[in-house]
């Protein structure tokens, strides 16, 4: 999996160690040391999962992911604003849309308002000419 060991991080007060891993998808992960210096349940566990933008945790002897703020997802791949991306885009077409009906409807009354003043304007053109005669 392209692991490779770094080295160890001493824990201040106690006679432990906790071993700090690499992989190539540039993130680190610490895990805490066994109590016999072997190689701890935490890590087997965690072996196999890749926690883009969070670490691994045991969540009832089962490896998770515990993402960083900002990050969901089962390997914390996916931004907050990815889960909104969606809902987001259809809201802003939505007022556009409805922004562009309204000046379509707008431009609608007008013209047939305008063609109903013209034709009340030449009804009463058409009377006075008559009323002449």
């Amino acid at each position: 999996m392209g692991k490779l060991l770094q080295g160890c991080i001493p824990v201040i007060g106690l006679n432990v160690c906790l071993p700090v891993f690499s992989w190539k998808m540039n993130f680190s992960m610490s895990v805490p040391a066994s109590d016999d210096g072997g190689v701890s349940r935490h890590l087997i566990a965690c072996a196999d999962i890749i926690c883009k933008y969070g670490r691994c945790v045991l969540v009832d002897g089962k490896p998770t992911c515990d993402c960083q703020l900002g990050y969901i997802g089962d390997t914390c791949n996916e931004t907050i604003n990815d889960a909104l991306a969606l809902p987001l885009t259809l809201g802003v077409l939505a007022v556009i849309i409805g922004f562009i009906s309204l000046i379509f409807g707008m431009a609608f009354f007008r013209r047939r308002q305008k063609a109903r003043k013209r034709k009340q304007a030449a009804e009463e053109a058409l009377l006075r000419n008559a009323a002449h005669l």
